[in-house]
């Protein structure tokens, strides 16, 4: 009895991995959310303080101008602005169009000293470009930095550069700011995972339910019970499309099964006649008590027939096994069909005449297909075997050939007993035999048109099949011709003798006994 199977560790399982897919997904998308949102919000805050400034430093030159060049006021004003309590700690310095400093704010004298000059590329900016500078300077002794904002003052009147205000921001609220944020996101993080991985785990559970039921159920079929099949959630997702496809490989292997059991049925029936005759002579010539030399022979002629049969049926039965493993060659050469159906026609004429029929045949284009002889011959004279042991005396056979752009069909029609429209569709199958030709004078073992399907689909071609009961019936092969060549074209002598190899015409007389029906 074998065990279940194991169950795959946490780690290799598929609504752990897409867990963790998917709650990656969402701390990738929360660290680059965080990181824009920092990033957008101090360039706000700091673009805030730009404008607080620019406003301070208004109001700032606004009195200045009024005071007109009256330094010491000015002086006085710089030290109350920069003393004033304020969110964000400012110092400015007035500077002339030269580079000298006017006037400055007591904490700006602390951190710079008063003969410190501007940068003159900044200044050159400034004064003739009309540009406003802003650059973050660090300072000793300070934790944090400052903003240095360098900007132009036009006389009203004039419109002409007056002076040069610098600005001094003290950073440290927007730094305190920023790293309260920071603390924040990094502190929400945790939650933030716990909280996907759990959502990722039940939405993956959801998602991945239908497969666990697809799961359960499959595990549930075994050979005894294929004609279960997969429940469909009906959404029509892609769960849905892989239980259809499951569905459709299950109803395929039921099929295979149900063929193999009935082949497996019909063909111990069939190897069972023989051997029960077989073993029903024997006992009778075991038990005779008349020793009569002629009655043993006439006991094993008949079990060297029924021993042919037997070969015969294995032989077919080894064939279509091999067949169907894909371990049959086909060969493919060129073969002059109207030569091999006028052979064919030539060894029929003898059965037709002894079964009191006639049979019509030819005359017959010359045409070539690429094939193999033996199995091509096999091919029709299964079809022929059929339509000769199948149509009462008196009755007709014919065999016609015609040929398009593309194709030659080969039509082999009788007029005997006809097929049923519901046997027609059964005729082809292995070991199928229509009721009323069952007997073991004309019903052979039910391979023949199996085997005459299989050659003709492994030369690309197909069998038709139209019969009315008591009528008569018309099998017609349909070939592929050569492609790029010219179908009347002859690759074999045209005197009508057959290639090298062919078997004695009076062998394969003698051999018509041996062929099996369908029917």
């Amino acid at each position: 009895m074998s065990s279940p199977p194991r169950k795959p560790a946490f780690y290799r399982r598929a609504r752990f991995r897409l867990t963790l897919y998917y709650t990656a997904i969402q701390l990738l998308f929360l660290v680059l959310l965080a990181v824009f949102v920092h990033m957008r919000s101090s360039r706000s805050m700091l673009t805030e303080l730009e404008k607080f400034i620019r406003d301070d430093t208004s109001d700032l030159m606004a009195f200045v101008l009024d005071l007109k060049d009256n330094w010491v006021e000015i002086q006085k004003r710089l030290d109350f602005e920069s003393s004033g309590e304020r969110y964000y700690e400012l110092s400015f310095r007035l500077l002339d169009t030269q580079g000298n400093v006017k006037a400055l704010s007591r904490a700006f004298r602390e951190a710079v000293p008063a003969t410190g000059p501007i940068d003159p590329v900044v200044l050159h900016d400034v004064v003739v470009e009309g540009e406003s500078r802003q650059e973050i300077v660090p300072f000793p002794n300070r934790p944090c930095d400052y903003l240095l904002v360098t900007r132009p003052w036009s006389d009203p009147q004039t419109k002409q550069v007056r002076y040069v205000v610098q600005t001094l921001a003290y950073l440290e609220p927007l730094e305190k700011l920023s790293r309260r944020f920071r603390k924040n996101l990094i502190s929400v993080i945790p939650l933030f995972v716990l909280i996907s991985w759990f959502a990722g785990h039940a939405l993956a559970r959801k998602v991945l339910k239908p497969i666990g039921q697809i799961s359960r159920t499959a595990r549930q079929i075994t050979s005894s019970s294929l004609n279960e099949r997969l429940v469909r959630s009906k959404t029509g997702d892609e769960f849905d499309l892989l239980a259809d496809t499951l569905n459709d490989m299950i109803g395929r292997l039921e099929e295979s099964f149900t063929l193999t059991r009935k082949f497996a049925a019909d063909a111990a029936h069939e190897l069972r006649t023989p051997l029960t005759i077989l073993k029903g002579e024997a006992e009778v010539a075991l038990r005779s008590k008349d020793r009569d030399p002629a009655m043993y022979e006439e006991v094993l002629e008949s079990n060297i027939r029924e021993y042919d049969r037997m070969i015969h049926i294995i032989t077919q039965l080894l064939l279509l096994a091999q067949a169907d493993a894909g371990k049959v060659v086909v060969g493919r050469e060129p073969v002059r069909l109207d030569l091999l159906l006028g052979e064919l026609a030539e060894t029929f004429h003898v059965l037709a005449d002894s079964a009191q029929l006639t049979l019509e045949a030819g005359p017959f284009p010359e045409v070539v297909v690429n094939g193999d002889r033996a199995r091509l011959h096999e091919l029709f004279a299964n079809l022929l075997d059929n339509a000769v042991k199948y149509t009462p005396p008196g009755g007709r056979v014919s065999v016609t050939c015609t040929t398009d752009a593309e194709h030659v069909s080969v039509a082999v029609a009788d007029t005997g007993i006809g097929i049923s429209p519901d046997d027609q569709t059964k005729v082809f199958g292995r070991f199928y035999r229509v009721e009323g030709s069952r007997s073991r004078n004309t019903g052979g073992a039910g391979l023949g048109l199996s085997i005459s399907r299989w050659i003709a689909t492994a030369h690309g071609g197909r069998i038709e099949l139209q019969s009315t009961l008591g009528a008569g019936s018309t099998f017609t092969v349909v070939l592929p011709l050569p492609v790029g060549t010219d179908s009347q074209v002859a690759t074999e002598p045209a005197n009508g003798q057959a290639p090298p190899g062919t078997e004695d015409r009076g062998q394969r007389t003698e051999d018509r006994g041996q062929k099996t029906d369908d029917r």
